[in-house]
């Protein structure tokens, strides 16, 4: 009963706090976790679980400071908060740059003005954007990122213990900044070969035009151009999950390394 009891010390309860206030910020920025509407109760009970688990061993690398006042302890979960939140952020870049890939092809195949309420933001996207979304989310899971997620804040907890303030050095900045460029070479490089073929097909398109202005070109390149479309994603399917898949491997190695 002692140990027990010895568990609910100041000390205790307050890194338990921390640790599940990274969790939280995890969860509100990570893929599928912030993306899909999941209950807030389930993502707490959640965080409160996992938290339970890494709590052990969080509590027995030492090294923590105890805030005496209202105030540090304020800066405390705010500072966990930002960190949570920072890891689960730079892995929904690399969706985001999914998403806009299929925006772009979108334009391309004259299905940019067909937005559709999508359920994995909430907001409006496009009908290929959707698609690009849902797959990313299924290689995500398939090739078990969302375990690399924990195994990322588990090793945080060892490159910025809790309390440690002083972990916005200049390297540590660069190194999240290079990651957030990418963006756009991802985006582009996914959807390049579609990208291509469409605008080869615009070009052919707009020289028939010019060959039989009688012909009502327009009216005949909208559905040309969206089953052109449609059939390269197929086509380029089983490419387009194996660069979604590498991708999403490299931001997770870069995120570990930003914590070894």
């Amino acid at each position: 009963m002692p140990d027990l009891l010895a568990l609910y010390q100041p000390k205790n309860v307050i890194v338990f706090m921390l640790i599940f206030t990274r969790l939280t910020g995890l969860f509100a920025s990570a893929p599928f976790f912030s993306s899909f509407r999941i209950p807030n109760a389930i993502k707490l009970f959640l965080a409160g679980l996992v938290a339970f688990l890494m709590f052990p061993a969080v509590l027995s690398q030492g090294g923590f400071i105890f805030p005496h006042t209202a105030p540090q302890l304020i800066i405390y979960i705010l500072i966990e908060f930002f960190l949570g939140f920072l890891i689960g952020f730079i892995l929904n870049l690399v969706f985001q740059a999914f998403t806009m890939s299929g925006s772009i092809v979108s334009i391309q195949m004259t299905l940019s003005m067909s937005e559709i309420l999508d359920p994995a933001t909430g907001g409006r996207a496009s009908v290929v954007s959707s698609i690009y979304t849902y797959l990313a989310t299924l290689v995500f899971f398939i090739m078990g990122a969302h375990i690399w997620i924990f195994e990322a804040l588990y090793l945080s907890f060892q490159r910025i213990p809790i309390s440690s303030v002083n972990f916005l050095t200049p390297e540590f900045i660069q190194a999240i900044v290079v990651m957030a460029s990418n963006i756009f070479q991802i985006a582009f490089s996914l959807i390049m070969p579609i990208f291509a073929v469409l605008l080869v097909t615009d070009l052919l398109l707009g020289l028939m035009a010019k060959m039989m202005p009688q012909m009502n070109i327009f009216m005949v390149s909208l559905p040309f151009k969206i089953y052109c479309g449609l059939l390269l994603m197929v086509f380029f399917l089983l490419g387009s999950t194996r660069y979604m898949e590498d991708i999403i491997k490299q931001c997770m190695d870069s995120i570990k390394a930003l914590f070894m």
